[in-house]
């Protein structure tokens, strides 16, 4: 599945478990210690996979789409890992992911809306890349009553804003120079649904905090 093969390069050797640690406890003590030692904060990036999204057009907006993607009860979870030199990584719910929204402070997803890429298809035939902005995420209820939603608002760039961000130095860059800008998506369209997030600064401080 062509889809999942893309999430899995950019979350490759990025697995551990959050709430026990990472799965390796030096990793964890070593970015610690160099946190404690005053150099660069981690920042932290993201990557979740589902089937079967939808997506309604924003009233008024060309651009803008409300996302619905159903939360795999057999692996809930979203990927989160650190750039170099604070490299370490873990699972968490999409739940706690969800939460990043709601945070405060000045480097919150709140209070400055991520750039996101979404890796989209049908199943057939190559995928979609667009870079958008992600906006109200929040976890819902399934209304069908089967387990739960992930939601939030997609809001497409441009081609001259990922033209600009293809020639940076950012985490997306790579993913930006496949963008392209989609007339419309419609649920045909995300049969397979990948996200990949950049990038997250804790607003809590002191260093690194895997989720609880």
């Amino acid at each position: 599945m062509k889809v999942l093969g893309l999430l899995v390069v950019v979350a490759v050797g990025a697995f551990g478990v959050v709430g026990c640690g990472s799965s390796d406890s030096s990793s964890t003590s070593a970015t610690s210690t160099t946190a404690a030692a005053g150099k660069v904060e981690p920042s932290y990036l993201f990557s979740f996979y589902g089937t079967d999204a939808t997506v309604t057009p924003v009233a008024g907006s060309e651009v803008a789409y409300d996302v619905s993607v159903p939360v795999d009860a057999a692996s809930p979870e979203v990927v989160w890992f650190t750039d170099r030199p604070n490299s370490d990584a873990g699972l968490m719910t999409v739940g706690e992911f969800a939460s990043l929204w709601t945070e405060g402070g000045k480097d919150s997803f709140k209070a400055d809306t991520p750039n996101v890429s979404i890796v989209y298809g049908s199943g057939q035939g190559k995928p979609s890349t667009a870079i958008a902005k992600m906006s109200n995420t929040r976890i819902v209820e399934n209304p069908s009553g089967t387990g739960q939603l992930l939601e939030a608002t997609m809001t497409v760039a441009t081609s001259q804003e990922a033209a600009v961000l293809a020639k940076s130095e950012g985490h997306l860059a790579a993913h930006a120079k496949l963008h392209t800008t989609p007339k419309t998506i419609s649920n045909a369209d995300t049969k397979h649904f990948a996200l990949f997030v950049d990038s997250y600064a804790n607003p809590r401080g002191g260093g690194f905090h895997p989720w609880p």
